[in-house]
Order: C-alpha cells, then sequence, then structure tokens
C-alpha cells in the first residue's frame, strides 16, 4: 500500500522497515511499545488499540514537546496514512472530550509538532532531530490541503492547524495570504481554547489584524492544560 503524502508517495509499511527504529531516542522506552508497533498499531482493525496508539503516539513520541531522533520518520509515516479510512475511526482523543476522527488528531498532532519545531530558533531537542523534523514541515503543509475545507469540523480545525503552524518557516510563509482566512474563520471561532488562542497567535505574528475573537469560556477539561501553545 503507497498512500500519496503531499507531493510524495510515501510507502508507510517500507518506512517502518527501512527504518532502523532501534538507532533512534525517543521517550519512555519502557513503558510504551517500540515507535514501529506504536504506528502499526494508528491502523489496527481495533478501535481501542488505535485508540492507545494515539497515545502513546504523544507519550513516546513528542512526550512533552520534545523532539527525539523518532520524532520525524513517525511524522512522515503519519503524514502517509491520513488518507486511510481507518484513520477515521471515531473516539475522544487527548484533551478534547468531543467524540472525533481518529485523523483529527492526527492531523492535531503534526500541527502540534510543526509548532514545537518552529516556536524559537533552538527547538525542544538536538539539533539534528530538529533540523529533521522541519525538513518534514513542507510535506505537512502539503498533507492538510486536502482538509483544510472537509465536512467534519474537527478534522477541517485540525488540518488548519496543521497548516498554519507550518507558516513559521521561512519558505513556506509565502502562504500566509492563503491560509490566515481559514484561520481567522475556522480556529477563531473553534469551541477549542487552544485553537482560538491559536488563530490570535497566527495572525498577530504574521502581522495580520486580528480582529474580534470569542471571549474564553471558562476552562474544562477539554481545553487541555495549557493556556498557551504549544498544546
Amino acid at each position: 500500500m503507497t498512500i500519496s503524502g503531499g507531493s510524495e508517495a510515501i510507502d508507510p509499511w517500507a518506512l517502518l522497515l527501512e527504518t532502523d527504529w532501534s538507532g533512534l531516542e525517543r521517550c519512555c522506552p519502557h513503558a510504551t511499545p517500540a515507535t514501529p508497533d506504536i504506528l502499526a498499531e494508528l491502523l489496527d482493525d481495533d478501535e481501542e488499540v488505535q485508540r492507545t496508539a494515539v497515545h502513546n503516539l504523544w507519550q513516546a513520541v513528542t512526550h512533552q514537546n520534545t523532539i527525539y531522533g523518532v520524532t520525524a520518520p513517525a511524522a512522515r509515516f503519519v503524514i502517509a496514512i491520513l488518507g486511510h479510512p481507518r484513520t477515521m475511526t471515531s473516539g475522544v482523543y487527548l484533551h478534547e472530550e468531543r467524540p472525533r476522527p481518529m485523523r483529527a488528531a492526527l492531523l492535531q498532532w503534526l500541527g502540534d509538532l510543526a509548532f514545537d519545531a518552529t516556536y524559537d530558533a533552538d527547538g525542544p531537542g538536538r539539533p539534528d532531530d530538529v533540523a529533521a523534523v522541519r525538513a518534514v514541515l513542507p510535506l505537512i503543509y502539503e498533507a492538510a490541503q486536502p482538509y483544510l475545507t472537509d465536512a467534519d469540523l474537527p478534522v477541517r480545525e485540525a488540518a488548519v492547524h496543521a497548516a498554519a503552524t507550518t507558516l513559521a518557516l521561512p519558505e513556506l510563509a509565502v502562504h500566509v495570504p492563503e491560509v490566515a482566512p481559514l484561520v481567522r474563520s475556522t480556529l477563531s471561532a473553534s469551541e477549542y481554547r487552544g485553537y482560538r488562542f491559536l488563530a490570535r497567535w497566527c495572525l498577530v505574528t504574521w502581522g495580520v489584524e486580528p480582529g474580534p475573537l470569542p471571549e474564553p469560556r471558562v476552562p474544562g477539561p477539554e481545553d487541555g492544560y495549557s493556556d498557551d501553545p504549544p498544546f
């Protein structure tokens, strides 16, 4: 199975087999399955296994917003499977209480990763690992494109989030005029406080007048654990 990932065709299973995962640093090796097992389980037939795999993806591959050696190849795998029918498994993922397709959670993970990789000059990880993730950002931007107007609101929000957070990369900044209206119309109106904060952050960072945004609601469990990014 070969799945389109941005401008490249990526075979996710070949990526699993060709990558020397044992030689790449990750978090929590004794508390979570091996990285290729986590990634393969994202497409498992058992929906509970899939939901656990999404949790482990955050826990082991980008724990506490840190970039590791496994992060870039794992991101390539996630990009490659976004269009797979099994990513539409519905469930409660991460910090949101509303059920949503796993595809939305994976796009959110890619967007959070792009934000982490570009939030400051150094990035939260070893220089080579951060550079490897930054090299993937154009693929994240392209992978988000089919979902920017998706009929499913959580998928659409997560896709705009993923696309917007890649634009801190200088070579992608040319897309700001295209993405800014989507940030304003989609993220600024989101029920998720993290997305509303990101909308204002992006528009101010880009030098685009953010305009009025909804007042924050009383924080709830669905709003995550942080007022500020990364979320």
